[in-house]
């Protein structure tokens, strides 16, 4: 069943109807097989009613080859080799913002005014609607094209069993649409940007139907051997932090969160789910690796691509080892590194491989030691909804998640033999943020274990398929467009600033012998706050990599504000010209930091620098700095602290000193004044005195 999926008028006229396809009906034909339904509605978005309102249903020819299937899915009306009697939409007037149900309900037997489906095979269909609208002609003014995959003529023999069927094997994404977490203090309660995960966590909601469906077959062995779990860590320490309470960011602060219980419900289903299968990571948070390497000579990586410690903990499972799902093509050098963090095998969209001829499967990529095993081009262009039609009668929306669904459905079915030709290795990775509705995905899956039923597809574990040998070499090229949708610069700037600010704070700070805390622990959730900057997630949102690069900024200013100088209450007398300054300071953080009390150059008074202090964890300290009046009167000092390498901490504190003394250097040249003043009369008394004996 579908979900209602939009399609519009055609792109040359103003918008007048739109079309709801709600339902089809079977989604696979078999022998069996004796009418199709197509159930929606049509609305008038115009500003014109529209009258004789009709729809049919036009089948095209079989698809024999691949090009003709990626035009399909583009969206591309086919030309009718066969098509119904028009039926009348009731009413078949509508005025502008009324809405009509349709139902089509047609055999497949090829008689007068039905489909006539000859052979199996995959065929285009399109959804037609046609009507006139006031001061205007008879035109088509909405359709709907989808793939219509027939493993059996109706009322014909099955199609004889296939005796080289294709090895499937298929990635089934869990990952949230977006990373969540804003702030993760260590020990505290994290905070996220808002509550949407919460509803999705629960039933009816995207991620709930990714479990479930999956859930749902697991009675299939043969089926349940071909997938393989891709999953991002950093939505698993999303809902890990959700299931102890948690708190959402608002305009004017935050709220408690609505989502434990989901979380932990969640959470349960997908580790028993995922107990004794195939896991493999995505990086975390989806990040943008060739982003990450330009961090600090990629002192981030790791944070991206260790996390199989963590998955283990929180599911009970250890992913692949050395096996990375990577989004999106990389640059040379992140491929070295990521060969160099142990990175064996990657996951890739096809790649250029104009080298060995090579379009699919695995090869090694040049100049590095690396698998890059494809997945499936045409099954992966049919499920992204991937549209590259500039027709002007294109109105399909074929990025919507259920038409993509059929249609990534139609193209496995295409690769397991309903077109003929040699069996290949098929490698299925559909969108990693798929949203297609949980009665889609069951129903995909379940088509799917028909086809290894009917010996169309043979599954074949992810491990098995990795120890395939290579069969060629390829380039991956990192194109403008891909430095164009890149992290922005502004972005990864920021980032260093950030990461080189925390090495220097990470430098100054000691394991506290009560609280036993790791200074890398510590900042570990920073440094995951940058990774989540990187997101491929940012690449649609203008300015959101900036924003959560801005939200790691805030969180090193919150923890660099827990060491602090305590400002006096009142204003200090120094009893004498010279008298030690009390500063006193306290360090919130669990474990020790070494300190440097730094204070203004203010005229007339003259203070010592002292030696760096090491500050225990959760405890205050005081220095007496020695200081010395040069002058009586009122001083202002700002007094702040920082890390030895210079990092500043917490905010500076302003100290009124009051003298009334004169200060050693003071008498002294006071005492030398009087002295100059006392010789210089004596000189003169003593010139006057010869004068008058002349």
């Amino acid at each position: 069943m579908f979900t209602p999926v939009t399609a519009s008028a055609q792109s040359d006229a103003p918008s007048r109807l739109r079309l709801d396809v709600a339902q089809l009906n079977p989604r696979v034909i078999t022998t069996n097989s004796v009418t199709l339904n197509v159930t929606g509605s049509v609305t008038n978005v115009g500003d014109r009613r529209i009258s004789d309102l009709q729809v049919r249903l036009e089948l095209g020819e079989r698809l024999t080859t691949e090009r003709q299937v990626r035009t399909a899915m583009s969206g591309a009306a086919a030309a009718a080799a066969s098509s119904t009697d028009w039926v009348d939409v009731e009413p078949s007037t509508l005025e502008p913002g009324q809405t009509a149900q349709l139902s089509v309900t047609v055999r497949l037997d090829g008689t007068r005014g039905n489909l006539r489906v000859n052979s199996a095979g995959v065929y285009p269909m399109l959804v037609n609607v046609n009507g006139t609208p006031d001061y205007g002609g008879a035109a088509r003014l909405a359709s709907m094209s989808m793939l219509l995959p027939v493993l059996s003529a109706p009322g014909k023999s099955a199609t004889s069993q296939n005796t080289s069927p294709s090895p499937f094997t298929m990635l089934w994404p869990i990952a949230d649409t977006r990373p969540r977490i804003v702030a993760a203090p260590l020990g505290g309660t994290a905070v996220l940007s808002d509550d949407v995960l919460a509803t999705e966590l629960r039933p009816g909601g995207r991620l709930y139907g990714l479990v479930e469906s999956a859930s749902a077959v697991r009675d299939d062995p043969q089926l349940t051997r071909a997938l393989c779990y891709a999953i991002d860590p950093d939505l698993l320490d999303t809902v890990d932090a959700m299931s102890r309470g948690y708190q959402v960011r608002t305009s004017t602060g935050t709220t408690g969160g609505t989502g434990a219980e989901a979380a932990k419900a969640w959470l349960q289903s997908l580790r028993e789910l995922v107990t004794g299968q195939c896991v493999v990571q995505l990086p975390y948070a989806d990040a943008d690796l060739t982003a990450l390497t330009k961090v600090r000579s990629g002192d981030l990586l790791p944070f991206a691509l260790d996390t199989g410690a963590r998955v283990q903990e929180l599911l009970g499972v250890t992913p692949q080892n050395g096996v990375l799902w990577a989004g999106g093509a990389l640059d040379q050098s992140t491929l070295a590194a990521l060969s160099g963090a142990g990175v064996r095998t990657l996951i890739t969209d096809p790649v250029d491989s104009s080298t060995s001829g090579q379009s699919s499967g695995a090869v090694t990529l040049d100049g590095t030691a690396l698998r890059a095993q494809q997945v499936d081009s045409l099954v992966l262009s049919g499920l992204a909804g991937a549209s590259g039609s500039t027709e002007a009668t294109a109105a399909t929306p074929v990025d919507d998640p259920d038409i993509a669904t059929q249609n990534g459905l139609a193209a496995l079915a295409f690769r397991g033999g309903l077109a003929g030709g040699a069996s290949r290795p098929v490698l299925v990775a559909p969108p990693r943020r798929w949203t297609a509705t949980q009665d889609e995905l069951t129903g995909f899956l379940r088509n799917v274990g028909d086809f290894v039923d009917r010996n169309m597809l043979t599954p074949q574990s992810l491990p098995a398929l990795l120890a395939t040998a290579s069969t060629g070499s390829a380039k991956m090229s990192y194109t403008a467009e891909d430095l164009a949708t890149a992290t922005p610069t502004s972005v990864t700037d920021e980032m260093s600033s950030i990461e080189t600010t925390m090495a220097d704070l990470q430098g100054a700070m000691q394991i506290d012998p009560a609280a036993q805390v790791e200074p890398a622990e510590l900042l570990e959730p920073l440094r995951f706050a940058l990774v989540r900057s990187t997101s491929a997630a940012w690449r649609a949102r203008q300015g959101a990599a900036e924003a959560s690069a801005a939200d790691a900024r805030a969180e090193l200013d919150g923890l660099l504000g827990r060491v602090t100088v305590d400002t006096p209450p009142v204003p200090i007398s120094m009893a004498s010209g010279s008298a030690p300054l009390p500063v006193s300071f306290n360090n919130r953080l669990p474990v020790q930091i070494a300190v440097r009390i730094q204070l203004s150059n203010t005229p007339g008074l003259r203070v010592e620098q002292v030696p760096d202090r090491l500050v225990p964890a959760g405890l205050g300290g005081s220095e007496r700095i020695p200081a010395e009046a040069l002058r009586a009167g009122v001083f202002n000092l700002t007094v702040s602290l920082t890390t030895p390498g210079g990092t500043p901490l917490g905010n500076p504190a302003r100290f009124e000193l009051r003298s009334n003394e004169y200060g050693v250097v003071t008498l002294v040249l006071t005492i030398a004044g009087a002295a100059a003043l006392v010789l210089l009369s004596a000189r003169q008394i003593y010139r006057r005195v010869r004068a008058r004996k002349a």
